[in-house]
């Protein structure tokens, strides 16, 4: 059974830690999370910093990026999670690329891989309602030879290993493509007259 609005606000001590609740973000059977601060785009060297001096972030058409959430969860025994993008990124072309579910017991908050699989470029901005999280009860969850979820903080080494490397984007193969496309107007043609030249030097013979 998933909780509802009234469930989840009633619960919200026992699901959100470090005060990061928002009671605007709680729909009628799910919770909005916010785009928290720490953020990675693939081919970069380092994670970047969002804040309110440098709020926005950019994903190219076929761009790779890890994000993270604002709010920190802490799920009991009895709760799992189910997350998602919002609707209006997922119809910008955003696809969530990791897991969808998150394990009852887990405490931190949460990490996104992300592709930007649509034709123009994507803007996200911290602490804008990016990603959307639905609550379930989970039954006799008290077994102690089962351990609890592996705890994690942002984005880490391991993380970026994964992505490592640059990445081909549609942007970058585009350019490619006009520069191979440049060379060929201006080399072709005197390939083409060099060719023609041997083939008439050759039957002249």
């Amino acid at each position: 059974m998933f909780l509802g609005s009234t469930a989840i606000i009633e619960s919200q001590e026992r699901i959100f830690a470090d005060k990061s609740f928002e009671k605007s973000c709680v729909g009628q059977s799910s919770y909005d999370l916010r785009l928290g601060a720490d953020a990675y785009i693939l081919g970069e060297s380092v994670p970047r910093k969002l804040d309110d001096g440098d709020p926005y972030l950019a994903l190219a058409p076929g761009q790779f990026a890890i994000l993270t959430c604002y709010e920190k969860i802490s799920l009991p025994r009895e709760i799992m999670g189910f997350i998602t993008l919002r609707n209006r990124y997922k119809m910008q072309g955003l696809v969530n690329v990791s897991g969808f579910h998150v394990d009852p017991t887990f405490s931190e908050r949460l990490v996104f891989a992300v592709q930007n699989v649509g034709s123009t470029d994507i803007r996200l901005k911290h602490m804008e309602r990016t990603f959307t999280i639905f609550f379930a009860r989970v039954e006799n969850n008290f077994d102690p030879n089962v351990k609890s979820a592996a705890p994690r903080f942002g984005i880490t080494l391991e993380d970026i290993a994964h992505m490592a490397g640059s990445t081909i984007t549609l942007g970058k193969l585009k350019a490619e493509f006009e520069q191979l496309r440049r060379i060929v107007m201006i080399y072709g043609p005197i390939v083409v007259a060099v060719t023609v030249a041997l083939i008439v030097a050759f039957l002249k013979r």
